[in-house]
């Protein structure tokens, strides 16, 4: 009898029916009412925990006793009477000490604000005029100056000759980093900051510049943004040179919405993915494909030999199969299963867990204390190997009695499937245990396409890779991406043969005047006193 046959008769069964069913048919029909009951349930629970649950995956051991701290005066308390200890307990807790104002940043312009004094203020009682003999700050605050456009007239002079007649034009030295366009260089830098990290779309930025009084169509920013991407492309592929030469690159993915008038509802389904290079490479790296397949990755990171990290994608594993790449799982894919299915299996899953945190704080420790590769590698198999010997008998274990078909099954089933993978972090001290990062990195995009929603072609995708590439290296780097962008611009324009390997964000040196930067030293609080 097919499956499905044999659900519609499950389904179709009355109380006579049922009555009439031999005591073994009966048991196998509760057992798979049971199954899809418990089914049910956790899809229930998971999608109430989705809407209205904790979003933090962070888990707290149920068996770890609290440790409270007893300084010397606890101590005698605990030694008095029981009337004084319970005297002293119902005193109000002492107030926790407010925390005081951040320092200003001494990078930021000092503009003072003061006054001159009256007549009145300058005049004594006593008829002497008084004299400046110290000033004091009195506070300090924040200020900006709101978002201003303005406009640049390009002139060329012309000079003639009165004698002869004979003419030349000076024309102004000015930079155009698009040819005859109506876009200074700060301003596409605004507009990308906006776009990529400000998560402003293009048509935002429309109503904000018309509120200003100013008529730029987003039709025209696309086409700024497309000659941008173009001369920063060289950038772009020096980057991706330097990736190559990573021994771990981390990956991960995510779905895009992509415009598509030749579809139903014309929209497709794209995908971005993201390719973290090591610390000795410290490029971030994103590569739009029209699908999931393994093609895109395999095109991008052709040869590839090292170790890659990222989740059990089937593609992943074909991409290392087809490179001779290594392969290593993330550990935190396969413990988000528990935390899900830790809803209906609280205690079977809050062990797990519990292991969890023991291999995590194993790695926390490792980097606390900043061990180098092989001392890690030392580490591991001295803590985390007995770890994880405890976690595959737990996993043999529970494999037995697990339904298939429940989370709880379908988590302890990833975990074996994957076991190799997931172990893989051993085998060299530089490979992280997760692949946090790259999904950190990711968010780059789950945030920004709750606002834009889609991208209006293929060719925006790619786009879109070349601009959050070089901004999320600045990211990774601590490079401003505004100054970055904007000294690049400058360099690109001025020289379009410029090598671009010198102008990649992690080794790029900013052509800046450093009396700009030196002249706004801290303001004391009381300056010396003038005589």
């Amino acid at each position: 009898m097919k499956k499905a046959d044999k659900k519609k008769r499950i389904a179709e069964l009355t109380p006579d029916a049922l009555a009439q069913l031999d005591p073994d048919t009966l048991i196998s029909v509760i057992m798979k009412l049971y199954e899809q009951n418990k089914q049910l349930s956790e899809q229930m629970q998971a999608m109430l925990n989705e809407k209205y649950g904790k979003k933090t995956e962070k888990h707290e051991n149920p068996d770890q006793l609290r440790l409270s701290v007893q300084t010397d005066a606890t101590t005698a308390e605990t030694n008095t009477s029981a009337t004084e200890t319970k005297t002293a307990s119902s005193k109000a807790p002492k107030k926790k000490p407010g925390h005081t104002r951040n320092p200003m940043p001494s990078h930021l312009r000092r503009v003072p604000i003061d006054r001159e004094p009256t007549e009145s203020e300058r005049i004594c009682s006593c008829g002497s005029h008084r004299k400046p003999v110290n000033q004091v700050v009195r506070n300090r605050r924040f200020e900006c100056v709101p978002v201003s456009v303005f406009v640049e007239e390009i002139i060329d002079h012309v000079w003639q000759c009165p004698a002869c007649g004979d003419s030349v034009v000076v024309e102004a030295e000015v930079l155009e980093p698009i040819k005859n366009g109506t876009a200074g260089p700060r301003l596409l830098v605004q507009i990308v900051e906006d776009r990529w990290l400000n998560h402003l779309p293009l048509y935002r930025q429309e109503q904000r510049f018309s509120r200003l009084g100013i008529d730029i169509n987003r039709s025209t920013m696309c086409g700024w943004m497309t000659s941008l991407s173009l001369m920063l492309r060289p950038i772009y592929d020096c980057m991706k040179a330097l990736l190559l030469e990573s021994k771990v690159i981390a990956t991960d993915d995510t779905p895009v919405k992509v415009q598509d008038r030749k579809k139903k509802a014309h929209i497709k389904r794209g995908h971005e993915w993201i390719f973290m290079g090591d610390n000795q490479h410290p490029v971030n790296l994103f590569h739009y494909t029209q699908g999931r397949g393994r093609a895109g990755p395999r095109d991008f990171i052709p040869g590839f030999k090292g170790y890659l990290l990222g989740d059990c994608f089937s593609g992943n594993r074909a991409l290392c199969a087809e490179t001779g790449a290594t392969f290593v799982a993330c550990r935190a894919h396969d413990r988000r299963y528990y935390k899900k299915a830790r809803l209906n299996n609280k205690q079977l899953c809050d062990e797990m867990l519990s292991m969890y945190q023991e291999l995590f704080d194993v790695e926390q420790a490792a980097r606390d204390l900043c061990l180098s590769a092989d001392q890690i590698v030392l580490m591991r198999q001295q803590e985390s190997v007995p770890i994880l010997k405890r976690m595959k008998c737990w996993l043999d274990k529970h494999v037995l009695t697990a339904l298939p078909a429940s989370s709880f099954g379908k988590a302890i089933t990833y975990s074996l499937n994957n076991w190799e993978a997931l172990n893989a972090f051993l085998l060299d001290g530089d490979l992280r245990i997760d692949n946090n990062l790259a999904e950190q990195m990711m968010k780059m995009f789950a945030t920004g396409r709750k606002n834009w929603y889609f991208f209006g072609s293929d060719e925006a995708g790619l786009q879109a890779s070349i601009m959050l590439s070089l901004l999320a290296t600045c990211v990774r780097n601590n490079i401003e991406p505004g100054k970055y962008l904007y000294d690049v611009i400058v360099r690109l324009t001025q020289n379009p043969q410029c090598d671009p390997a010198a102008l990649m964000p992690h080794v790029w040196k900013p052509q800046t005047n450093t009396a700009e930067i030196t002249d706004v030293n801290d303001t004391p609080k009381v300056l010396s006193e003038v005589c």
